[in-house]
This record gives structure tokens, C-alpha cells and sequence, in this order.
């Protein structure tokens, strides 16, 4: 069984991250609870604002120590981490997200080409 899939089905869905020296356990987000997150950014009125908040709200609930979120709430995030912090969070997410199902973010061309092994 191919090795991403076997983690994906034992469960494995948390991974340690490095943010400003401190361990944290990121989560993967359900469908559903990413789907939740891009519906509810949609009242951002400009591309850029609309694309930041969301990755803000991905990194709020990805984000875990000891079973607690790291932060409570989106704005949180963004009146705490930087632009490029939250870029690199959401950045090891969409990676590992990747690996576990490479089929994600994935243009048609790379998953017609992964059907193919």
C-alpha cells in the first residue's frame, strides 16, 4: 500500500511544526472544514485580503499544542504573525497536505499523469 495513503487510513493526520521556536501539532483540515473556511472568507472585498484571511483561518485550525489551539480566532493570527509566517505555515500544510493526497492543488495534467503508476 502506498506509504501516504497508509498513514492517511492509520490516522495520522497531526505533524509537529517549528513556529518562533516553539513545537506545535498541525492538524489536516477535513473537506469540510476547508470548505467552511473558503466559504466563510468570501466577504473580503479584494483578491489579496480574501486570499490572506483565509490562509490565517487555515493556520488557526490547523494549528494545536497540546490538544488546545494555538489561536482562538483568525484575527488573532493576523494581528500576531507576519505575512510571510503565515505564507510558510500555509505553505507545510499545502505540502504535507500533498503528500497524504497528492491529487490536491494538483492540475489535471499531474493527476492524469499520477493515474497512470
Amino acid at each position: 500500500m502506498d506509504g501516504a495513503l497508509y498513514r492517511l487510513l492509520n490516522q495520522e493526520c497531526t505533524k509537529e511544526v517549528t513556529l518562533r521556536g516553539q513545537t506545535l501539532m498541525m492538524t489536516l483540515l477535513t473537506a469540510q472544514e476547508l470548505l467552511e473556511l473558503h466559504l466563510s472568507e468570501r466577504a473580503e472585498d479584494d483578491a489579496f485580503s480574501r486570499a490572506l484571511h483565509t490562509d490565517a483561518a487555515l493556520v488557526a485550525k490547523s494549528l494545536h499544542r497540546e490538544s488546545a489551539p494555538v489561536f482562538e480566532r483568525t484575527e488573532e493570527v493576523l494581528n500576531t504573525l507576519s505575512v510571510e509566517e503565515i505564507n510558510a505555515l500555509v505553505a507545510a500544510y499545502r505540502r504535507w497536505s500533498g503528500e497524504i493526497d497528492p491529487g490536491f492543488g494538483s492540475g489535471d495534467k499531474d493527476i492524469d499523469e499520477l493515474k497512470k503508476v
